[in-house]
C-alpha cells in the first residue's frame, strides 16, 4: 500500500512544478507586454502634446538665404558723410591748423584754422550748404561770414569782401559765392603780413576744429 502511494505522488509532482514554470512564464511575458504598451503609449502622448496637430514644424534658419547685404561699401561715402568744397579755385593752402609764429601780432600761436591764399578779388564760396549765421567786419578778422550747417557744425570765412545782397537768414548752396578774398591792405587784421587770403576756419559746438576733418586739401 504504501509502495503505490510513492509511486502515484512522484508523476504529480512533476505535473505540479511544470504548471508552476508555465504560470510564472505567462506572468512574465503578460508583464513584458504591459510594459510595452505603457511606453508607447507615453511616447504617443507625449508627441501628441509637442504637435498637437500632428504636422510638422519647419524650424525657421537662423540666417535666410536671401537676406540683404546691409554691410556699408566702403568704397562709396555714406549718405550722411560731410565733405566740404575748397572754398577758394585756384589758392594755394599756406598755413595750416598748427602752432605757428604769427609775425603780424609777433607772438606764437595756435593758427585755428587754414590759409588760403590768393590774389585780392577771388571768389570765396560756400563749402557746405547752410543758412549764414552772421556777417560782421572788424580790424582783428575784416569781413567774415559764417554759416551754420546744422548739428553744431560751421565754417567761417574771414579777411573777405561780403558779397552785396547777401544777408543773416539766406540759405548757400555748397559752392554758392559768398564774397571776394580781400585786398591786404584793406582787410587789414591779425594776418595782415601774410597778404591778401582767405582765413577759413571750422567749429564743431563752438570749439575751434582742423578743417581737414571735413576738407580734402589734397585738392590743392
Amino acid at each position: 500500500m504504501q509502495e503505490n502511494k510513492q509511486g502515484e505522488t512522484s508523476p504529480v509532482k512533476i505535473k505540479r512544478k511544470n504548471l508552476y514554470y508555465i504560470l510564472v512564464s505567462a506572468c512574465a511575458l503578460i508583464v513584458a507586454a504591459a510594459i510595452v504598451l505603457t511606453v508607447f503609449f507615453v511616447t504617443q502622448g507625449s508627441e501628441e502634446m509637442e504637435n498637437p496637430n500632428g504636422s510638422d514644424i519647419e524650424q525657421p534658419d537662423d540666417e535666410p538665404d536671401d537676406e540683404p547685404d546691409d554691410e556699408p561699401d566702403d568704397d562709396q561715402p555714406s549718405s550722411t558723410e560731410i565733405v566740404f568744397a575748397v572754398p577758394v579755385s585756384n589758392a594755394t593752402v599756406a598755413t595750416t591748423y598748427t602752432f605757428w609764429y604769427n609775425s603780424t601780432l609777433n607772438r606764437y600761436n595756435l593758427h585755428t584754422g587754414v590759409d588760403f591764399k590768393a590774389d585780392a578779388g577771388t571768389s570765396v564760396s560756400a563749402a557746405y550748404a547752410g543758412t549764414v549765421e552772421s556777417i560782421t567786419d572788424t580790424l582783428l578778422e575784416g569781413g567774415k561770414v559764417v554759416i551754420n550747417h546744422g548739428n553744431g557744425l560751421r565754417s567761417e570765412y574771414a579777411s573777405i569782401d561780403v558779397l552785396s545782397g547777401l544777408k543773416v537768414g539766406d540759405t548757400v548752396a555748397q559752392g554758392a559765392q559768398i564774397g571776394t578774398v580781400s585786398a591786404a591792405a584793406d582787410a587789414m587784421g591779425n594776418e595782415y603780413n601774410e597778404g591778401a587770403h582767405l582765413h577759413f576756419e571750422v567749429t564743431q559746438d563752438g570749439t575751434s576744429i582742423d578743417p581737414v576733418t571735413y576738407l580734402d586739401l589734397d585738392e590743392k
